[in-house]
């Protein structure tokens, strides 16, 4: 009998916040002009303390929900949870257990996919306080990651021929 695959996926913490704090500067350069400078600058999240701790609990959140998607292949045990925010220095882990017929080719798939659901996730939530015109627009796209988390799990590969005996 073939083993199962083991996948780990790791998000990294600081690649995660750069890439949140990185698109709402885009977003917000985008449509600034010389009479929404102060909105736009509001839209920007930023290492600010307070800021910081929204941004890290829709991460939180995020992260959450990954695992709820993914319970049939995430190799955890523990029954203990707590309501205290994520550390900006604490990178997101996944152990996926997965069938031995798993596609390794979508490996970076999931870890993308998973990368970016969590940030969507966040910027729409920070989006729903600063911005609330792109928090839909946001929201959805962090489904369609969502989805795409879904579908990389999903692949499999072709059964091999056994070699001839003969």
């Amino acid at each position: 009998m073939a083993q199962k695959k083991s996948v780990k996926v790791t998000v990294y913490m600081d690649w995660l916040l750069y890439d949140i704090m990185n698109e709402t500067f885009l977003r917000g350069r985008t449509i600034q002009d010389d009479k929404n400078y102060k909105e736009v600058a509001s839209m920007f999240a930023s290492e600010d303390e307070e800021n910081q701790e929204k941004i890290l609990r829709s991460v939180k959140r995020a992260f959450a929900e990954v695992q709820t998607e993914l319970p049939e292949y995430l190799d955890e045990d523990g029954t203990e949870t707590d309501n205290a925010n994520m550390k900006e220095d604490e990178d997101l882990v996944l152990n996926l257990v997965m069938p031995s017929n798993f596609n390794e080719a979508a490996t970076k798939g999931i870890g993308e996919a998973v990368h970016d659901y969590i940030a969507k996730t966040a910027i729409a939530d920070w989006y729903l306080v600063t911005n609330k015109g792109d928090a839909d627009a946001y929201a959805a796209l962090a489904q369609k990651s969502m989805e795409s988390i879904r579908k990389a799990v999903s692949k499999r590969s072709r059964p091999r021929r056994p070699a001839d005996r003969g």
